[in-house]
């Protein structure tokens, strides 16, 4: 028996992650395991970034993570994140190596990126509106300006300026797929 892979697809605050994760995750016959899973459950209890809800995103996390530990090997897991290059980056992609090791699959990384201009304006898209994502161009012209994606050892960059959900995912898949044959 095959071991399905783990997907790791980062980028910037709507670069389109869980929609191209969504898109793999279904050409692969997987489960999609995104960031706001641990977010929103987090932000619906504490304010952003306190200390309780930084524990209480991380217990999720481990939650979350446990169980998809207890899927057939031969289920694909895509995770995904948005996060800076920083020291804090490392302990939080710590639990994607984790359960790519635990399952004893190959991990392979992405990260979507896009120019700042389709950025912002995928950032205000009526799919983002009502949710706890980011939506103010503003505030992420800042983020950009300020810091540069973590690139995890392997990460295979995608531009998705000029690409939909879907030909982001076939990039993705057949990626995989060379590899993973």
């Amino acid at each position: 028996m095959k071991i399905a892979p783990v997907i790791h697809i980062g980028g910037w605050p709507g670069a389109g992650k869980k929609t191209v994760g969504r898109c793999v995750a279904d050409r692969l016959g997987g489960r999609l395991i995104h960031n706001h899973l641990m977010l929103d459950a987090a932000r619906a209890i504490y304010a952003r970034d306190t200390p309780q809800s930084v524990a209480m995103r991380e217990e999720v996390r481990s939650l979350i993570l446990a169980h998809a530990r207890r899927l057939s090997p031969e289920v694909p897991i895509v995770l995904t994140d948005a996060l800076a290059d920083e020291p804090a980056a490392v302990p939080l992609f710590q639990p994607t190596l984790d359960l790519a090791r635990d399952r004893g699959a190959e991990l392979h990384v992405f990260a979507l990126d896009l120019s700042v201009e389709e950025n912002a304006r995928r950032l205000v898209c009526p799919e983002r509106t009502g949710s706890d994502k980011l939506t103010d161009a503003a505030v992420l012209r800042d983020i950009r300006a300020r810091d540069t994606l973590f690139l995890p050892k392997g990460a295979h960059v995608i531009d998705v300026t000029d690409l939909s959900a879907q030909d982001a995912a076939v990039e993705i898949c057949t990626a995989v797929e060379a590899q993973h044959a």
